[in-house]
């Protein structure tokens, strides 16, 4: 079923232009065909009543939630090439709640600005992806911030990955706790967090935690943590 973006007037129901583009040339979408539309965390049943312009009947509310009971902020250092479009993507399917991107002392690339077209680009996949798995709301793509920003401003449970911990056992699932509301996960660069930024994350209340005996890149270890907490959350 078609899962889009849109908003509710009483019991109609809309999605934005360019999505409507995409769902009649694209999607072939035909009248009285059924589709999802999300809109506040709420997701509707609609039926296609009008293709010019295009409009939907909403049938009724789909009330099973498709959020994980965590709310995971993924702070993560920006990488090279498309490891971060990577990370936005599968993190969005398991159930990130809010993307944070970062500058850190090793972070090999820099940014033109505060927000740039490679930003865009991770919100559009935030879109995208959250479309394809049929989520009640769309993970929030943050502008980028530094380090510093990120670890004196984090929310919840804070845990960060350290391959230090990787030899001293502190697994990242000792901290994951059933009914826990919010949590943030810390992900460094290609090349680590330096022991000044590993000893500012812990100044400000984060818990190095491991993610297993191997040391993963980047990427791997971003949605391999993301995947442990949000999976632990819904037991």
């Amino acid at each position: 079923m078609q899962h889009y973006f849109g908003y509710i007037k009483g019991k109609e129901a809309y999605i934005e232009e360019k999505d409507a583009l995409r769902a009649k040339q694209v999607k072939r979408i035909q009248l009285n065909e059924q589709i999802e539309i999300a809109e506040g965390e709420r997701v509707y049943l609609c039926r296609c009543r009008r293709l010019h312009p295009l409009s939907f009947e909403v049938i009724a509310e789909i009330t099973d939630t498709r959020e994980p009971p965590l709310k995971l902020n993924l702070a993560f250092a920006l990488l090279k090439g498309d490891h971060n479009e990577l990370i936005v993507l599968k993190g969005t399917e398991l159930g990130v709640t809010r993307f944070l991107p970062f500058i850190s002392a090793r972070t090999v690339v820099l940014p033109k600005g505060k927000e740039d077209n490679k930003l865009q680009r991770l919100r559009k996949i935030a879109k995208e992806g959250a479309e394809q798995c049929r989520r009640s709301l769309i993970p929030e793509v943050s502008a980028y911030a530094s380090f510093e920003e990120i670890a004196k401003n984090a929310r919840g449970l804070k845990l960060f990955a350290y391959e230090e911990e990787a030899i001293q056992g502190q697994n990242i699932l000792d901290y994951a706790i059933v009914g826990e509301s919010e949590a943030t996960l810390l992900i460094g660069p290609e090349g680590g967090f330096t022991p000044e930024e590993a000893a500012l994350a812990i100044d400000n209340g984060f818990n190095p935690v491991s993610l297993g005996k191997r040391i993963l890149r980047a990427e791997t270890a971003a949605i391999a943590g993301a995947a442990a907490l949000l999976l632990y959350s819904e037991r």
